[in-house]
């Protein structure tokens, strides 16, 4: 399934119905058996609920015969990550989760997920994530993982709206039956965005909510919703101006003191295909074999393939570089996704085909549809 790129991160978690005469936090912790986690590092939000999970941690917590603790006091519900540290001083991206002053978190964590149980508010949240189990749902996204033209079906696409549609239906009502819980609503911010949470915030949230800690959430959240539709506006418009039959835009990134441009490329007489990738996307890593594939095929044949990161580390991409044994030149350290921005693109990997003079033939080209956009093209 493409990855989605996120502009700005998702704030998550304050709760005003907990115990407020306790303000100590406790996490009672199991390592699943998979990981080997020496420690953990933890990242506590401040109260805009703003966490910078790259930065220096909190604190670090030492994880014995796969068993931690850990208890901190804090004065508001807030917003942390979890991330794992093992024996060769490897971190991995973490999990999110939410610290509720007087209230106990009794998790697992697992190599792709975090389970969570403890005392109220925890207890919620495990109700609630049943409440978005659909099996239908998850059966119509593992044949887009197995089959990423079927995309582009419109049965498919009707038919997981309505799977969507239908697990929002029950999330909301789920929201209105327990509309006294503050958590009830953040929920509901969570998974189904912040427009969903403001307007169930300005319709059913009780006056304490209103007049609670939630509030000050919910006029940060406005602010970057209102930031949010703006940026995807202009990636519309910017997506209708790079559309098929239209000529490349240009964007150039600073890499290790030298300027990097897409037209060193592009434009230059020979069919380009642009890859939009990063190094901790899934599906990206799934394409780069079928790329280079192409590449070999199709290098003598006036074909050329580029990478452009997005949103990664330069040490990270470096690394997949070499895992994956890319033969084919990069534009590295995409600063603030300029590319990205540049052509429109929202989801990754997003696969453009480019003309010999530069004019775009093809975009969004996934699995088989790479080669059989390049042999068309090329006349094969």
């Amino acid at each position: 399934m493409k990855k989605f790129i996120m502009y700005g991160a998702v704030l998550a978690g304050m709760l005003a119905s907990c115990n407020q005469n306790s303000k100590t936090f406790t996490i009672n912790g199991t390592v699943g058996d998979e990981l080997a986690s020496k420690s953990i590092c933890i990242y506590i939000g401040d109260k805009d609920f703003r966490i910078n999970p790259d930065s220096t941690p909190n604190d670090t917590i030492l994880v014995k015969d796969k068993k931690f603790n850990y208890s901190v006091d804090i004065e508001f519900p807030t917003f942390c990550v979890l991330r794992n540290v093992f024996d060769d001083g490897s971190i991995d991206y973490g999990y999110q989760m939410v610290l509720v002053p007087g209230e106990t978190a009794e998790m697992t964590l697992c190599a792709d997920r975090m389970d969570l149980n403890g005392t109220k508010f925890y207890q919620q949240v495990n109700n609630f994530k049943k409440i978005l189990r659909s099996k239908r749902f998850d059966e119509l996204v593992e044949q887009l993982q197995s089959n990423p033209e079927i995309e582009h079906d419109s049965a498919w696409n009707a038919e997981i709206n309505k799977a969507a549609q239908d697990r929002s239906n029950a999330t909301i009502e789920y929201i209105k039956n327990h509309n006294t819980e503050e958590g009830a609503l953040i929920y509901a911010y969570i998974f189904t965005g912040e427009f969903q949470a403001k307007k169930l915030f300005d319709t059913i949230a009780s006056p304490a909510i209103k007049n609670g800690r939630f509030a000050h959430f919910i006029e940060i959240a406005k602010e970057s919703d209102e930031r949010g539709n703006e940026h995807m506006a202009k990636m519309a418009e910017n997506e209708k101006n790079t559309a098929v039959g239209t000529m490349f835009q240009d964007f150039e990134v600073e890499f290790e003191g030298k300027t990097q441009k897409l037209s060193d490329y592009v434009g230059k007489g020979h069919y380009v295909l642009v890859d939009f990738w990063a190094s901790w996307c899934g599906p990206c890593r799934d394409e780069i074999p079928n790329l280079i594939e192409v590449y070999n095929k199709y290098k003598n044949k006036n074909l050329n393939v580029l990478g452009v990161t997005v949103t990664d580390k330069v040490e990270d991409s470096k690394r997949a570089i070499e895992d994956l044994g890319i033969n084919y030149p990069q534009i590295m350290a995409e600063q603030n996704g300029v590319g990205a921005y540049v052509y429109g693109v929202i989801g990754i990997p997003h696969i453009i085909l480019f003309g010999p003079d530069g004019t775009i033939l093809e975009r969004n080209l996934h699995g088989d549809g790479v080669e059989a956009a390049v042999r068309k093209h090329l006349g094969l």
